[in-house]
């Protein structure tokens, strides 16, 4: 099996509590659950993010949940959001 690599991503505390907002009720799966942890942990220690390529993936789907359905023709406003976005889409090398 592949070993799978981590990408270390850089938010703001701003940012992750974004991010942890799109999931207030709680995880649906354990990989969901996990990521849950890795965001409040960087939040309460002040530290980069370390996700794998399917973690990144999870929130990406969460911002396209939260943020009303994929941006491929879409735009969106908020600044913060925009930006969370981004992070995650350069990540994923869907900026390119």
């Amino acid at each position: 099996m592949p070993e799978e690599f981590a990408v270390y991503l850089t938010f703001t505390a701003r940012e992750l509590r974004l991010i942890l907002g799109w999931r207030e009720g709680g995880a649906f799966f354990p990989d969901e659950d996990r990521v849950l942890r890795k965001l409040r942990r960087a939040l309460d220690d002040s530290t980069v993010l370390s996700l794998s390529r399917l973690q990144i993936q999870i929130v990406h789907g969460w911002a396209e949940e939260a943020l009303s359905g994929p941006y491929g023709g879409g735009e969106v406003t908020n600044p913060d959001e925009a930006g969370v976005l981004h992070k995650l889409r350069d990540a994923l090398g869907y900026n390119d």
